[in-house]
């Protein structure tokens, strides 16, 4: 069978669809079509940097597809971009395919890949010859006493298929002179227009434009819970939550956070964790590049690392110190325990 190498357009988006389910049956079908829609909206920049294999002219057996992002530079906005999983149909694997699309990022710096599988990051070292490793992120897991009632439901089978409505208050006390305040549309809320929240050397761009689409045109927009931090009536930062669910077991996502000052940070895990008891919610679920140490509560647990790399090496020491939540890539919808 000949194999063809070719760039994403859009006229290639339903049969990539397809493609993407016939590989992940399990992955949701909105999902994928979603991140697909935005590459369709990113531009020819971005198709080019998204390869597709096809064998016998029109059968796509492998693929890896792109996410615009925007750094900011010391006070420079600068064009990234994150790689999405590399996909390759069962029945090609072993024949060089990735190696083929792998190859591809050679011609490229201003990427990064975030949650890279062990046996994806053994190959990428191999063949990618900007590959340059970086921090991980953290997977932490929360625990209250709610967990015991869960677990109790999950023993006995007490459970539905589908996720439970979940309360995310107009507005919450937090502590002392400290609430939070849901945010029902994007101009509610205060955010610096350059989209830089804490002044790092490097950070990801989190302006308007990026909430609106991440959070408020997604398809899944009513799952979110988006709200202002409110410090003496004063807004210090955002937190943004999901409910999701992993092996039966419901949870409270912590999926994005920004404080103007890192010593706040930590308020973003203590808003997730209030929520998720007001919900009878007993797991938290936070990704993070940052390594609290000891300055989380023993209920908060580091569970595993994922992998992270990019090609740009001179940015390595900067995006070693930057902020990655599971906003950024595909790690809000794809858990790895």
């Amino acid at each position: 069978m000949e194999i063809q190498y070719i760039h994403y357009t859009p006229e290639w988006h339903d049969r990539l669809l397809a493609f993407m389910l016939s590989v992940y049956p399990h992955r949701n079908a909105e999902y994928l079509k979603w991140w697909i829609d935005n590459l369709d909206k990113a531009g020819s920049e971005y198709w080019d940097k998204s390869p597709l294999i096809l064998e016998s002219g029109n059968q796509i057996v492998g693929c890896t597809t792109v996410n615009p992002i925007s750094i900011i530079n010391r006070n420079n906005t600068e064009s990234f971009f994150c790689w999405g999983n590399t996909i390759i149909s069962p029945n090609q694997r072993g024949k060089g395919i990735s190696k083929e699309i792998y190859n591809e990022r050679n011609l490229f710096n201003n990427w990064l890949a975030i949650g890279i599988t062990e046996l994806a990051w053994k190959i990428q070292l191999k063949y990618v010859t900007t590959f340059t490793p970086l921090r991980p992120i953290n997977v932490y897991i929360g625990v209250n006493r709610k967990i015991v009632a869960q677990l109790l439901k999950k023993l006995f089978r007490v459970s539905n298929s589908s996720l439970s409505e979940v309360s995310f208050p107009l507005q919450l006390k937090i502590n002392g002179h400290d609430e939070i305040r849901r945010i029902k549309n994007v101009s509610e809320m205060e955010i610096p227009s350059d989209g830089n929240w804490m002044g790092d050397d490097v950070e990801f761009v989190r302006d308007e434009a990026f909430i609106q689409k991440r959070f408020f045109d997604i398809y899944c927009a009513e799952r979110y819970g988006v709200y202002q931090y409110m410090s003496k009536d004063k807004s210090i930062g955002y937190v943004i939550l999901r409910k999701t669910r992993y092996k039966g077991l419901e949870m409270i996502s912590l999926v994005d956070y920004r404080f103007h000052s890192r010593k706040d940070e930590l308020q973003a895990f203590k808003v997730a964790a209030k929520v998720a008891r007001l919900n009878h919610i007993g797991l938290v679920l936070a990704l993070s590049s940052r390594d609290y140490g000891n300055r989380l509560t023993s209920l908060l647990i580091k569970m595993k690392k994922l992998n992270c790399a990019t090609g740009c090496k001179d940015y390595a020491d900067q995006f070693n110190d930057t902020l990655f939540t599971s906003a950024d890539s595909d790690l809000d919808f794809v858990y790895y325990m």
